[in-house]
């Protein structure tokens, strides 16, 4: 069906559950998981409690879709990254972390997104699984494959940190944080903060970086 021939009715239908997931962040994002009811995020939307268990049949599966249209974005780049690199590793690392920097500190989504995860991800364990296998992990498994490549071409030293890809996240993780929770009182450089990060990895990396050989 070419779009000229799709009406008003049809658009209308296929925009429906963005506009879900968009209600459903604000009001996540405002009342937390417990504290959220169907009924208002239909009330947001400006539609009926049964059409938003029409695309989501339960509350757990409209919270993992809406942080999952958040972040869809930013793991697609990363896959782009991740997939059939080319090119030096650090370069490719700098680029994965502008991005992850992008969507988890600078962007209030995503800093909203990782106070909620870890607000109710011990009172909702099985969010908590979810996320991990539906974000954390594939976001994980992508710098995995930087990491591994960097090695391959002799460009990172295999130190046992590049066996853990979340400890390498562990600054971003930080910044958002800090920015959530201090932002408007102690605000920090980020641009400089960021530099620093990259910096530490690139001498726990690379190969001569830290005045060592291979």
């Amino acid at each position: 069906m070419s779009k000229a021939a799709v009406g008003p009715r049809q658009r209308r239908k296929e925009a429906r559950p963005g506009e879900i997931l968009e209600a459903a962040f604000e009001e996540f994002a405002l009342k937390g998981f417990a504290g959220t009811r169907v009924d208002d995020v239909a009330v947001r939307a400006g539609i009926t409690k049964g059409t938003v268990y029409l695309y989501f049949p339960s509350k757990e599966d409209l919270f993992v879709a809406t942080f999952k249209e958040m972040v869809q974005p930013t793991l697609d780049l990363l896959a782009s990254l991740a997939t059939n690199p080319k090119g030096p590793a650090m370069e490719i690392l700098r680029a994965y972390f502008r991005f992850v920097y992008d969507a988890l500190v600078h962007d209030r989504r995503g800093r909203e997104l990782l106070r909620l995860l870890l607000a109710d991800g011990t009172r909702f364990p099985e969010l908590a699984v979810r996320w991990h296998d539906e974000v954390i992990g594939p976001v994980n498994a992508r710098l995995a494959a930087v990491l591994a490549y960097g090695v391959e071409r002799g460009e990172f030293r295999p130190v046992a940190a590049s066996e853990f890809p979340n400890l390498m996240m562990a600054a971003a993780v930080s910044a958002s944080i800090w920015r959530t929770q201090f932002g408007d009182a102690y605000p920090m450089d980020m641009a400089a903060y960021f530099d620093a990060h990259l910096d530490m990895l690139e001498r726990t990396l690379v190969v001569g970086r830290a005045g060592e050989g291979r």
